[in-house]
């Protein structure tokens, strides 16, 4: 395409980043510990030449070392375009950088008076998820992908399957089939039958939804997943899904949550193997409906209604608690792990209500002297957000306080996870806390 200028002033767009880890691992991707070259594709779509155009890359991101900043694309033509393939950014990624991390990046180009700033993000390592949703009702997966996103989870969201090769840059696969009659049927001789059962026993973790995909399905010319998922069915069930409790003992522990999504022949589903076990159960009807599995090299969850169609409550019964649980029990995390590290006596942290909307309560306590006590909030990919407290303490020293959701500009942050960490100079406490609107 040809553009069409009208005016003389210049301008200049990013239509391409490029890693180059040739040295390293070579997988096209950068990955904790490694050190990359990287390359952009510049072009002019203004309306002057530029004679001696200049970058310099920029990240303030915690993870991130840039070790050259500086890339020369010199003569750029009106509508053309260049690399800067002779002069390319040197950058590393810590060896302690989260997989699936979001890097931020500037580049900032100048040639003469000319000066822009373009912004692009990295993922370090594999990205955290894939969905794929052939349901033909796509909406409980759109749902899943919109809260995984809010979460600090990076992914991408896909109705076609991408090939066996492709999805080994996903640590988890989120699949969504639908419910009758409304459904996607993965029959034996589908070719991404091949594709998924490979990814699966490669170490990958799968979450599969559906209401005949369990039970129905497998007796007619569906493929059986259910082997995989640790998982045996009883019954092709009817439209009678929800209330659904989570169970005692696992990651649904105390979670309870009533149903709008699709309710047709929802399949009663229980645990088969070892490694499998109950985490949903119809409260009325009294039919197990969702089994989560570690088998060893992999992990699956295998529910036979949507996730999507779930309808919050209070406290855990909430979706997004639902799938970082799920993500957790992936051995999936985003940017600030939930830990304590105990050199002595242990910190005490504990945050009231949680979720909250409003305000939530840090309580906590110390034991032992220390030349200061703060705690500070960070976003799920590990950025700080808010310096919540800073004091001297006395021990035993403890403490209440509350934090209202905003940040140190006292702007309202967006639903999802954040991190509360509570530090001395020899420990530190982090505990996740979940705003929602």
């Amino acid at each position: 395409m040809v553009l069409n200028y009208t005016g003389t002033d210049p301008y200049v767009v990013c239509t391409a980043i490029t890693v180059d880890d040739a040295a390293g691992n070579n997988n096209g991707r950068i990955d904790p510990g490694e050190t990359v070259n990287l390359t952009a594709t510049l072009k002019n779509v203004g309306g002057v030449d530029f004679t001696n155009l200049n970058t310099t890359l920029e990240s303030s991101d915690p993870y991130i070392t840039v070790t050259d900043n500086s890339g020369i694309f010199g003569v750029l033509m009106v509508d053309s375009a260049k690399e800067n393939t002779g002069d390319q950014y040197v950058l590393s990624a810590d060896v302690s950088t989260p997989l699936g991390h979001m890097a931020e990046f500037r580049l900032i180009a100048t040639d003469a008076a000319f000066i822009d700033t373009i912004e692009f993000t990295l993922v370090v390592g594999p990205y955290h998820y894939m969905i794929w949703n052939p349901d033909p009702t796509p909406g409980p997966g759109r749902a899943v992908d919109s809260i995984l996103t809010d979460l600090g989870y990076t992914g991408h969201y896909a109705t076609t399957l991408l090939t066996e090769s492709d999805l080994e840059i996903y640590r988890a696969l989120f699949i969504f089939v639908g419910i009758y009659s409304n459904n996607h049927v993965i029959a034996y001789t589908d070719p991404e039958v091949a594709a998924l059962v490979d990814y699966l026993t490669a170490g990958g973790n799968m979450y599969l939804e559906g209401g005949d995909v369990w039970h129905y399905d497998p007796l007619v010319s569906g493929y059986d997943f259910r082997p995989l998922f640790g998982i045996q069915s009883t019954a092709d069930g009817s439209n009678d899904g929800g209330p659904f409790a989570g169970q005692s003992g696992t990651f649904t522990q105390e979670m309870y949550f009533q149903y709008g999504g699709e309710n047709n022949f929802i399949d009663h589903i229980s645990p088969s193997a070892t490694g499998s076990f109950l985490i949903f159960r119809d409260d009325d009807q009294l039919y197990d409906c969702g089994v989560a599995y570690d088998a060893g090299t992999y992990k699956t969850v295998g529910l036979s209604f949507e996730l999507g169609g779930l309808i919050d409550a209070t406290g855990n019964s909430t979706r997004a608690a639902l799938l970082d649980s799920i993500m957790h029990f992936f051995s999936i995390t985003t940017g600030v792990e939930e830990v304590t590290k105990l050199d002595v006596t242990p910190l005490s942290l504990h945050l009231a209500p949680n979720p909250f909307s409003k305000l939530t309560t840090a309580s906590f306590g110390i034991e032992e002297s220390a030349e200061s006590v703060e705690l500070k909030i960070y976003d799920a990919v590990g950025r700080l957000v808010r310096n919540l407290y800073n004091a001297i303490p006395h021990a035993p020293y403890t403490m209440q306080v509350t934090w209202d959701g905003r940040d140190d500009q006292n702007r309202k942050l967006s639903s999802g996870v954040y991190f509360v960490k509570l530090s001395t100079e020899k420990q530190t406490a982090t505990r996740k806390v979940i705003l929602v609107d």
